[in-house]
């Protein structure tokens, strides 16, 4: 297997700070299983030339984690998720179902009361249904560290290893941000759950220990292998866009979530490559909104 990536990777920035799950003095038990499902449906989209389409996400993912407290803990998990593309006024699909299987690792650990280390390495195979798993596969790494400034702000470099198909590894570094700006607001480095997914930076404002609201902006770029029923056999096929998404969650005690999620996506470009990475196929996309969900239970 090649050593490759996707932009999704940096996901793993998400859980690197706050657990909004975790409250003081809780126990924690050697190890704990969870779920989560999200969804989220993207509105047509017109097409320059002529064509739009619409597309609905879904994912569910099982982990199991192991706590020794909030900053020191390991966690596994595997999900599936499918992007379902429904293109309209086409002579020729571009591409059907797209198809998300992975596995993750996340480590967490605090070297003393300044200084936490995490690391969390992936694999996922990302492709239109009927690819084979092998043909789809890549894999990433993601590795950094926080320092706590005081009691509202925590900083930290990190970096992610990752490549995409039939294309070269790439390395880029991450800031990673938590800032307390007040006893209600904060702005944090994180992303999306999957069928959200993408890194970005989040405002976030907190009414009660329940409930919280959030918006996050973030730069999204999706690369997957194409079964050659459409336009390019065995090439790759990639969608792009740059969404701001706001969300409203509450969130149970001990452990548990469920988000609702309205957003709208800007600067969206669909494009095929065939196999041998010549491009086939670009088209920009008007913004469109979308709405959605996320849930999450730990048990």
């Amino acid at each position: 297997m090649k050593f490759k990536g996707c932009m999704a990777a940096l996901l793993l920035v998400g859980p690197v700070f706050s657990d909004s799950n975790v409250v003081s003095g809780m126990s924690f038990p050697r190890w704990g299983p969870s779920v989560k499902v999200g969804s989220v449906y993207n509105f047509d989209a017109d097409m320059e030339g002529g064509g739009s389409f619409a597309v609905n996400r879904y994912f569910v993912e099982a982990g199991m984690a192991r706590m020794w407290g909030f900053d020191r803990m390991i966690a596994f998990s595997a999900g599936f998720g499918q992007d379902d593309y429904q293109f309209s006024n086409l002579g020729t699909q571009p591409w059907n179902n797209i198809d998300n299987y992975r596995l993750s690792l996340f480590g967490r650990w605090r070297v003393n009361d300044d200084w936490v280390l995490f690391a969390g390495p992936s694999v996922r195979s990302y492709g239109e249904t009927g690819v084979d798993l092998d043909d789809a596969l890549t894999g990433s790494f993601f590795g950094g560290a926080s320092y706590t400034f005081g009691d509202r702000l925590t900083l930290g470099p990190g970096v992610v290893i990752a490549g995409e198909l039939e294309e070269r590894t790439q390395y880029f570094p991450v800031l990673l941000v938590n800032w307390e700006i007040t006893d209600r607001l904060s702005l944090e480095t994180g992303g999306g759950f999957a069928a959200t997914a993408g890194p970005g930076l989040s405002l976030i404002y907190s009414f009660s220990k329940h409930w919280k609201a959030g918006i996050t902006g973030r730069y999204e770029k999706k690369r997957f292998r194409l079964n050659g029923e459409g336009l390019a056999e065995n090439g790759v096929g990639e969608d792009r866009n740059v969404p701001m998404v706001g969300n409203l969650t509450y969130f149970f005690y001990p452990g548990g979530f469920v988000s609702g999620i309205v957003g709208y996506n800007f600067s969206g470009k669909l494009s095929a490559d065939d196999s041998y990475g010549n491009l086939l196929y670009e088209k920009s996309y008007d913004p469109a909104p979308g709405v959605g969900f996320v849930a999450s239970f730990r048990f």
